[in-house]
């Protein structure tokens, strides 16, 4: 039996709605609503139907997950600004959680969709988010808050074809350790083979300068790094750093607002400066009257 047969295998086997047992880092949503999120595995193809609670409520072909989440309750009407969160590499979304509950109360919609970063190059993961993208309807504006990795799956996801953009304005994007022009401390990795169970695509594209268009100039970005001021938390990297991520190395060629805290890579997330820069740039973009019409370009 072949990946393409297990989809229509699974939906003849009845399911139990129990919560996931993990494997967050193979799974890819397709589609998120506020009541459930579809997802695909990486590896076998087949695909899942999750409630607000990551209890699984049926498997299997992704018309079959469609099928099922109809019998959820149904969506609120979408209106105004969506707040999509991306999760950095080996992540999930669900390190984002601290950072999305301190945002929820600016009255926005926010979703956190989860990807396999540790599975996919930066095309392909860029290909990704402009699918889901192109599901979400009704909404006027969206504003972007990346961490790490995520930073470089949503400006891949920029220019590539992303035709969600003709009715959708991105307002604003917030990058949180962004690895803009790749990593030194990424090198460990060239002595690993291809192909290797440890490292992926995304993690190996980090070695060198990255091939990438930056966002669009018309976007408003602010980037949020990590580092002491001064010589950097990690003594093998030149410069000042996160540990993992060098300062120069979030830096983009075109203007952005910066600012830097005093905290680790792992830990940017939850810093509440953090959170709390967030929240004035999404109340700052998101209650904007008007889009820039050069911004939807």
């Amino acid at each position: 039996m072949n990946a393409a047969d297990l989809g229509p295998l699974l939906t003849r086997v009845p399911n139990l709605p129990l919560p996931t047992l993990g494997g967050r880092h193979f799974w890819a949503d397709l589609a998120i609503a506020p009541s459930h999120r579809i997802q695909r595995h990486v590896w076998t193809g087949h695909c899942r139907l999750l409630d607000g609670g990551d209890r699984r409520r049926a498997f299997g072909t992704y018309a079959h997950c469609r099928t099922a989440a109809k019998r959820l309750p149904p969506a609120p009407t979408a209106a105004g600004t969506l707040v999509v969160m991306l999760h950095g590499l080996y992540r999930s979304r669900h390190c984002l959680r601290p950072l999305e509950r301190r945002i929820q109360g600016s009255g926005l919609d926010v979703v956190a969709p989860n990807y396999p970063s540790g599975h996919a190059d930066l095309a392909a993961l860029g290909a990704w988010l402009n699918d889901l993208m192109a599901g979400f309807r009704g909404y006027r504006q969206v504003v972007f808050v990346t961490y790490s990795l995520g930073g470089l799956v949503l400006r891949s996801a920029l220019a590539g074809d992303c035709g969600w953009r003709h009715r959708m304005t991105v307002a604003g994007i917030v990058q949180i350790g962004p690895p803009n022009r790749g990593a030194r401390a990424a090198e460990i990795i060239r002595a690993l083979p291809p192909g290797n169970r440890v490292t992926g695509p995304a993690a190996r594209m980090l070695c060198d300068p990255l091939d990438l268009p930056e966002p669009p100039s018309g976007i408003p970005v602010l980037v949020i790094a990590g580092g002491t001021g001064r010589h950097g938390f990690n003594p093998w990297l030149d410069g000042d750093d996160d540990g993992v991520v060098r300062v120069a190395e979030t830096r983009l060629d075109r203007p952005h607002d910066f600012r830097r805290l005093p905290t680790l890579h792992g830990l940017l997330v939850r810093h509440p400066e953090t959170a709390r820069l967030v929240r004035a740039a999404i109340d700052r973009w998101g209650s904007a009257e008007q889009a820039d019409p050069d911004r939807s370009g």
